[in-house]
């Protein structure tokens, strides 16, 4: 970023500070700006003039960027997790690898844009928005304009896309697990090796959509219109699937068999597993022990883990959704910052254990089953004491 460029950002942050304490200034315009891995983390931008800028990389995470103007903007590989965008226009802009998890896109417009630059030469956005290998979990985008995006790539698992407006959209590959589309409007779709595993499309519209390999395995698919939707090239089972744990990757398998071993001769051979970030979603691991495993921001979405034994297992930011830990023995397990959001935990047990001392020996200290700044959103708890857990700044079913 030039020092013309920075300056640009300082008079905005300024402006907007006093606009906020009542000045009547106007917001300083940052369009066709290059603030390329510029820190806007948790700022006001509201209705900030953004357009045709270079935000690559940039950090936006939390920010307030309601009906902020990005027509054309350079979003690639931006950090905006969890920031406000509820009526932004992002048309013709691009999102590739943008991390949109848990963001607010309620209203706004990612249609396709061009138009001149400010100088009458040159273009400004793209014809197609370029959303392409971005990460949308969990984010909010109820009737959000998304007509003929290419969204190939994308993940929106457990996305909120109730009447979102996707007619002509490019969902290859997109992982839409868990997603609410209810009232969706997907006609003439494009959904090669879609997966809509668990989606609720209630009311949504599929006319004429290309569906080559899409997984509709356990969606729910009341009242949907499917004029001229071949679902014999598709995957329609009654219930979400589940993959055996012999079918893990190598490394995963080879890893757990390490464990067990590690467990069953008291830490004398094998070893723990450490696998943070790692990926079991839809797996059957029901009765699995896992206990002492550091598994800090692993995936088990739609896992079964009933009946596992996971004391003291570290699932710290862990991504639970939808998984079955119901009749799990939840002793001193901390899944502190986790997503456990439609989770099954009933009839699961937690407690609190003692934590001994590198030598075996008893010391003061214990480890109850914390729960602490979790997502437990429509989690089924019937038969679960949570009041045995630590829940302090967690979201409560």
């Amino acid at each position: 970023m030039s020092d013309t460029e920075l300056e640009d950002v300082k008079k905005y942050l300024a402006a907007t500070k006093a606009a906020l304490a009542g000045a009547p200034q106007k917001p300083h315009d940052l369009s066709h700006k290059n603030l390329a891995k510029a820190n806007f983390e948790g700022r006001s931008m509201i209705r900030a003039r953004l357009m045709g800028s270079n935000l690559r990389e940039a950090r936006l995470a939390r920010a307030e960027l309601t009906e902020a103007d990005l027509f054309g903007a350079n979003l690639t590989f931006a950090d905006m997790n969890g920031a406000n965008l509820s009526g932004a226009v992002l048309r013709g802009a691009a999102l590739k690898g943008a991390n949109m998890n848990g963001a607010n896109l309620s209203g706004a417009d990612f249609r396709g844009g061009v138009m001149m630059g400010a100088s009458g030469a040159g273009r400004i956005g793209l014809d197609v928005t370029d959303l392409t290998d971005c990460l949308a979990e969990y984010a909010t985008a109820s009737r959000a304009q998304m007509a003929g995006v290419d969204l190939s790539g994308a993940s929106f698992q457990g996305a909120n896309l109730e009447g979102a407006i996707l007619f002509g959209a490019n969902l290859a590959n997109t992982n839409l697990a868990y997603a609410n589309l209810r009232g969706a409007d997907l006609s003439d779709a494009r959904m090669g090796k879609t997966s809509l595993i668990g989606a609720d499309l209630s009311g949504a519209k599929l006319a004429n959509v290309k569906a080559d390999g899409a997984n509709f395995s356990g969606a729910k698919l009341a009242n949907v219109e499917t004029k001229n939707l071949d679902l014999s090239k598709c995957i329609v089972e009654s219930s979400p699937p589940l993959v055996g744990r012999d079918k893990l990757p190598a490394q995963l398998r080879t890893a757990l068999d390490g464990h067990a071993e590690w467990l069953a001769s008291v830490g004398k051979k094998g070893a723990p597993a450490h696998l943070e970030g790692a990926d079991f979603s839809f797996f059957d691991l029901s009765g699995i022990d896992l206990s002492g495993a550091i598994l800090r921001n692993a995936k088990f979405v739609g896992t079964r883990l009933a009946g596992a034994i996971l004391l003291l297992t570290n699932l710290r930011g862990a991504d639970l959704f939808h998984a079955d830990l119901s009749g799990a023995k939840l002793h001193g397990t901390m899944f502190d910052g986790a997503k456990l959001r439609e989770t099954d935990l009933g009839d699961a047990i937690a407690g609190t254990l003692p934590i001994a001392n590198s030598d075996g020996s008893q010391s003061n200290r214990a480890q109850p089953t914390s729960f602490m700044h979790a997502d437990l959103t429509g989690a089924r708890v019937k038969g679960f004491n949570i009041g045995h857990a630590n829940t302090e700044g967690a979201r409560l079913p």
